[in-house]
């Protein structure tokens, strides 16, 4: 830029300062109706906009203590299901002796109480599943502080150090999200 524009620039800013107060009050005139127009306007406004962020925080509010309330619902599904899933484990392991093996009905009996049993199971995970509540896979794997908690540690010498290598209590997610920790036995050599 050369000189000449420079002092010319100069020369205007110089002149916009000396202006009155005056001069640059009747530039921007703004009569009291205008003003008290624009002040009742703005205050709707404002009203609106809080009734809209209450009503937002109200719907916030309520979709937590909904999802609250149903996660504490699952988890007592997830006792029953432990329930269910011990005396499934418990029926699994029953081994008659050999004289209850002259026993026709009560073998009988125990067989269709063991298939009731596995029947109710499997109703019960698929209904669990229906509502995305689904069991975390931590057998074989590293052990995991955000999914697993380790309860027993196991000596195996052939599997690596901090490998799970039992589930005590079968860990959940709830649609992406950790429902319960699953308690397991680690290895540590």
């Amino acid at each position: 830029m050369d000189d000449s524009k420079k002092a010319e620039l100069l020369t205007q800013f110089e002149t916009y300062l000396h202006q009155t107060v005056d001069d640059i009050e009747d530039t921007n005139t703004t009569d009291l109706f205008a003003l008290f127009t624009e002040l009742a306007a703005l205050r709707n406004e404002v009203k609106l906009e809080s009734r809209q962020v209450k009503k937002a925080l109200d719907m916030f509010k309520q979709n937590n203590q909904d999802r609250e309330l149903m996660r504490h619902v699952l988890l007592d599904f997830l006792d029953v299901y432990d329930r269910l899933d011990a005396g499934m484990l418990s029926l699994n392991n029953y081994k008659p002796s050999f004289w209850k093996l002259f026993y026709k009905r009560e073998f009988a009996l125990i067989a269709s109480i063991k298939e009731g049993q596995a029947m109710t199971l499997r109703r019960f995970e698929q209904q669990l599943a229906k509502h995305k509540v689904l069991p975390i896979d931590v057998l074989n794997k590293i052990l995991d502080p955000h999914l697993m908690r380790a309860v027993e540690v196991d000596k195996q010498v052939k599997i690596d150090n901090g490998i799970v290598t039992g589930e005590l209590r079968k860990g959940f997610m709830w649609e992406n999200e950790i429902l319960r920790l699953a308690e397991v036995k680690v290895n540590k050599i």
